[in-house]
């Protein structure tokens, strides 16, 4: 399909030149083109043609209709059996997907939306969420393939309803998405979170992206995470770690290509895809800040801290990495506006993340929580924050917003930024007159910000509390000695964890 519509492009370009040329050379050229285009779109036609008589006849449909219902009823009977379904081959799924989304995709349709959904995606849908994450198929590739069947159909109204109205779904699909969010099926897991929580997030109307959202599995997800901590932690920690990894890659391409001072295709689609992750990535922690912002704001305040340097990296590398000059130029490809295609694609959501702790903050009814200013004044590198939020107040957000919606949360933003300067200042001036004192005394070693109040068993070797935390998420090894670290004791305040 994509080469039928690049040869009907280049055909309607080559007739666009041939009108405005002069040259009577250039025409003769021109019009060779011309013909050589129309013949290779005439081919693309006949072989259209040909798939719809042979491929896509009524009764090859009635078939595949026959086969996606026979094959998905026996799945779902035999799924209930581990010691059948373990050895059912792997051509019946991939022939149950081939044939639903053929029939799915058919022109003119097989049978009407309404009955196809009615009758043939229920079951349809009522499999894949059930084993799109399913150890006993062993196949990756088939859990993907399953996993990339709700990724599409979620993209429309009437096949989200589906799923909202499928029990199965509803019980199942919020926490498989959530345990499937890994090194390999991160991509599809987000475009699926995604759909589901569009329209909620600062910036995210002017272009009526809360068309395909779903309050009733934002509810689900919401409760999914609050009820399952340990569920919610891991997947938090990845989103973290996956973030940091896409934007850094987007910034290491950009220098890449700034250095060069030139702008290679493959570079720019590869700049192009990255940061549409990094914005989606950053959507759905904006959706976790909205939804769960305790996971934030209570408890020990690593995540808020992991949360406040992920978007001072993001900011210090978004607002200097290029000028707006170049960095428009390698996020738009052929056709696209600059309305759709813009540093406020990534903007946005770090406005969003900032006021819904700021809202929570206030709202919130417990006596100790987490300082959101505070947590900000402690980084140590006050300019970039101050220079990178000042850059989101003076940007324009009237490209991504009707109206004068986004004003007030604008206007908190000015208010943290002022708090933040009034809180940063107070601490330079802390840390120079400290700075006569030997700055490494019993500071930690890993970040040099804190003091290093945390001593590790059985290795005893010390970093702060944050540091250490962090890094057990990800690895349960000394930093230094690589023993395995059992349990983790405060010096300060004398409390342990395992």
């Amino acid at each position: 399909m994509s080469q039928q519509s690049q040869s009907i492009s280049l055909l309607e370009e080559t007739d666009k030149q041939i009108r405005e040329q002069a040259c009577s050379e250039q025409l003769k050229r021109l019009k060779e083109t011309r013909n050589k285009n129309r013949e290779e779109v005439i081919d693309f036609v006949r072989h259209c043609t040909w798939y719809r008589v042979s491929l896509f006849s009524r009764w090859k449909q009635r078939g595949m209709y026959a086969t996606c219902m026979w094959i998905v009823q026996l799945l779902l009977v035999l799924s209930k059996l581990d010691s059948v379904f373990i050895y059912i081959p792997e051509f019946y799924l991939e022939a149950l997907v081939d044939c639903f989304h053929v029939l799915r995709k058919s022109d003119p349709p097989f049978v009407p939306p309404a009955i196809f959904i009615k009758q043939g995606l229920t079951s349809f849908v009522t499999f894949v969420v059930t084993h799109f994450n399913d150890p006993r198929i062993s196949s990756a590739d088939l859990r993907d393939l399953l996993l990339q069947s709700i990724s599409v159909l979620v993209q429309y109204r009437e096949y989200l309803a589906a799923f909202e109205n499928n029990e199965a779904a509803k019980q199942r699909m919020p926490k498989a998405l959530l345990s499937a969010f890994d090194n390999r099926s991160w991509v599809p897991v987000t475009n699926i979170l995604l759909r589901l929580c569009k329209g909620s997030g600062f910036g995210s109307s002017k272009h009526g992206e809360s068309s395909s959202s779903s309050v009733i599995f934002q509810r689900l997800l919401r409760e999914a995470c609050v009820n399952d901590e340990e569920l919610f932690s891991a997947f938090l920690n990845r989103l973290f770690n996956t973030l940091s990894w896409s934007m850094t890659e987007f910034s290491v391409s950009i220098r890449e290509m700034q250095e060069k001072y030139q702008v290679l295709e493959f570079q720019q689609r590869k700049c192009c895809v990255i940061f549409d992750l990094s914005c989606n990535l950053a959507r759905v922690l904006e959706f976790c800040t909205y939804e769960i912002p305790q996971a934030f704001l209570s408890g020990p305040d690593t995540n808020l801290r992991r949360l406040t340097e992920l978007i001072v990296f993001i900011l210090n590398h978004i607002t200097t990495a290029a000028d707006s000059e170049f960095f428009d130029l390698l996020l738009r490809r052929h056709g696209q506006s600059l309305e759709k295609v813009n540093r406020g694609m990534i903007f946005a959501p770090l406005v969003g993340i900032i006021v819904n702790l700021l809202d929570a903050s206030a709202e919130s009814e417990l006596k100790e929580q987490n300082d959101v200013v505070s947590i900000f004044a402690s980084m140590d590198c006050p300019e970039i924050m101050h220079c990178g939020f000042q850059y989101l107040l003076e940007y324009n957000w009237a490209t991504s917003f009707r109206g004068e919606a986004y004003l007030p949360k604008l206007c908190q933003l000015e208010n943290f930024l002022s708090l933040l300067i009034s809180h940063t200042e107070p601490q330079k001036i802390e840390g120079l007159q400290s700075g006569e004192m030997d700055a490494d005394d019993g500071m930690c070693c890993i970040c040099y910000a804190c003091e290093a109040d945390a001593q590790f068993a059985p290795c005893s070797h010390r970093s702060c509390f944050g540091c250490i935390t962090r890094h057990l998420l990800n690895c349960k090894r000394c930093f230094f000695c690589n023993a395995t670290v059992l349990e983790v004791v405060r010096t300060i305040e004398k409390t342990v964890e395992r």
